[in-house]
């Protein structure tokens, strides 16, 4: 038996600043719950993303598949606390979980998260985790 496999586009790589090969880390530092409305503490995600022949096709499109909090909006990551979301943006504009995000490779798009409150039960101090899959590919 013969295969034969036609690579039609070249890949991308995209990584933490730690180099290649090492996971996006954000790290938020302390928040005051009292303090979190969905607007402080936003914070940048840091990658870095290399494309091969980027300049003769630059139009790529990202997503982050992750889990949706329950009863928040299509952009708010679930987190390991309850009733504590991070919603989740490119640019100004909501980064809803799954869907594509269209982008120039020129002009990458600034992504950031926000915590979030939610329901009426409050949050329990600690530590905070969420995890999510962050996906580059050619329009």
């Amino acid at each position: 038996m013969t295969v034969k496999v036609t690579v039609v586009e070249k890949t991308c790589d995209i990584y933490g600043n730690q180099g290649p090969n090492q996971p996006i880390t954000v790290e938020m530092g302390d928040l005051i719950i009292k303090n979190i409305d969905g607007k402080r503490y936003n914070t940048e995600i840091p990658y870095i993303l290399e494309c091969e022949n980027s300049a003769d096709n630059p139009a790529l499109k990202l997503k982050i598949n992750g889990t949706q909090m329950a009863g928040q909006a299509a952009n708010v990551l679930k987190t390991s606390v309850d009733n504590l979301g991070l919603a989740l943006k490119a640019d100004s504009s909501n980064l809803n979980i799954g869907a594509w995000h269209k982008f120039n490779y020129k002009t990458r798009p600034r992504l950031s998260v926000t915590p979030i409150a939610s329901g009426t039960g409050g949050i329990n101090d600690g530590e905070m985790t969420a995890s999510a899959t962050l996906s580059v590919e050619y329009q």
